[in-house]
């Protein structure tokens, strides 16, 4: 059988392009290396921008009392600390609970998976303009491929991109605790190399999740407990909330060899979504409403195109032009507070900053949302 549109990939950008693409009438083949439900890396924060799309692609959604979160507090440890309201705003869900329920979604909508299945490589036929994807358990033929592999893909990489996406390594480390605090609030707490942020998410949990630039966890012969003491501890307000929390999984999940730059999001065989086209640094705490918004675009524009209203090129360019509008900027200011969130002294006169002018961190902050879809 020959597929609409394949997608290699089917996290927080993929499974909504699926679900968006099948309700308007097209044959969809998600190609997944992996299985759900399954835990990741990730802040859980969702910015208000992509609530109502979220909610039409998977009304489960809707039946939830997920936190809301409006209020935001910067500390760098030593009583230095900066906290607001939040303009817009966000909510909680683990990516647990949310890829379980759009996987539940996209198969009811009759969505077709190849799950632990690997994506190979790419092949065009010139003469019918069709596609193969050539993955672990056989061939896939296809109109169109969308790609959402993430940050580490499994298929070859142009030199040009290899070199774009060589920067500074970061390591990702998340814990689900239950401690008391204001469900309504994400902090962010600044230490030597990094920052760990923690907000509310379904259930009474909390997610805590940091980011580290990956030398100082080869500072420590690679421990995690070691590196938490020997950096993470570094800020009283973190180590108090290490001391104080129950720990809901046994070991962390953790992440490594994360990088910040724009990719491409058009390439001769593939659109790309998600971290797959470029990375949001945690730190702005919007990269899965980037996905989202990446896939409710890709699907408006794909579905254009198969109506024969637009070509093939203008469904390249159109998409492009999208992304690198809504995203090119938002990444590289993400990028800029990812390095400068690695300097304590650097936010603590951050904090002192933003103490004396409280509207210069909320206009950070909406730099940093876009709006809603």
């Amino acid at each position: 059988m020959k597929y609409d549109v394949a997608i290699i990939g089917g996290g927080i950008a993929g499974l909504p392009l699926s679900i968006d693409l099948k309700k308007r009438g097209y044959d969809v083949m998600v190609i997944e290396k992996g299985n759900y439900p399954r835990h990741k890396v990730c802040g859980e924060y969702i910015s208000m921008e992509s609530h109502t799309y979220l909610q039409n692609i998977c009304p489960a959604l809707s039946g939830l009392d997920l936190p809301v979160i409006n209020q935001f507090k910067l500390t760098s440890g030593k009583r230095k600390e900066f906290t607001t309201t939040m303009g817009l705003g966000g909510f909680g869900i683990s990516r647990f609970l949310l890829e379980d329920l759009l996987f539940k979604e996209a198969e009811k909508q009759g969505v077709k998976f190849m799950l632990n299945i690997k994506a190979r490589d790419i092949d065009l036929d010139p003469g019918s303009l069709n596609y193969t994807i050539k993955t672990s358990s056989g061939d896939v033929m296809t109109s169109l491929v969308c790609n959402s592999t993430g940050r580490k893909s499994n298929l070859k990489t142009s030199p040009e991109m290899a070199h774009k996406t060589a920067s500074t390594n970061y390591v990702g480390v998340k814990y689900h605790v239950r401690l008391p605090r204001n469900a309504n609030l994400i902090e962010i707490h600044n230490f030597p190399g990094g920052y760990c942020g923690i907000s509310n998410i379904e259930d009474g949990k909390s997610c805590l999740c940091y980011i580290v630039n990956s030398k100082n966890l080869n500072a420590v012969k690679n421990s995690i407990p070691e590196l938490e003491k020997t950096f993470l501890f570094k800020n009283d307000k973190l180590e108090e909330i290490f001391n104080h929390a129950e720990f809901v999984f046994k070991e962390p999940v953790t992440i490594s060899g994360i990088n910040f730059l724009i990719k491409e999001p058009v390439t001769d065989h593939s659109f790309f979504l998600g971290d797959a086209a470029g990375s949001m640094a945690p730190i702005v705490g919007n990269g899965m409403s980037m996905g989202l918004r990446s896939a409710s675009a890709l699907s408006n524009y794909i579905d254009q195109y198969f109506q024969t209203s637009i070509t093939k090129q203008e469904l390249a360019s159109n998409y492009n032009a999208f992304w690198n509008k809504e995203f090119a900027t938002r990444i590289k200011l993400s990028r800029f507070l990812q390095q400068l969130s690695e300097y304590p002294f650097l936010t603590k006169r951050t904090i002192e900053l933003f103490n004396l002018f409280p509207p210069l961190a909320r206009g950070v902050i909406r730099q940093t949302h876009g709006k809603p879809f």
